[in-house]
């Protein structure tokens, strides 16, 4: 694994993908959809599911609700 043409370490991408698999895989959390972006191009990793009890995968454009508190 090596360097891509845009700058994205493949080994860097998947100890990324690692680490945010391990948050889901825990239980804390159903799912996530991460993004990284470097020199033009986008990376995004989208793992588990909406909701805890299963429910649809998360996707690429999954819709959040956020709020402050």
């Amino acid at each position: 694994m090596g360097q891509s043409n845009k700058g994205f370490s493949e080994t860097g991408l998947h100890k990324m993908r690692d680490v945010l698999t391990r948050h889901v895989d825990s239980g804390k959390i159903p799912g996530l959809v991460a993004l990284v972006s470097r020199n033009g191009e986008t990376h995004v990793e989208a793992l588990g599911t909406m909701r805890h009890d299963g429910g649809a995968p998360m996707r690429r454009d999954t819709i959040f609700r956020l709020a402050s508190t």
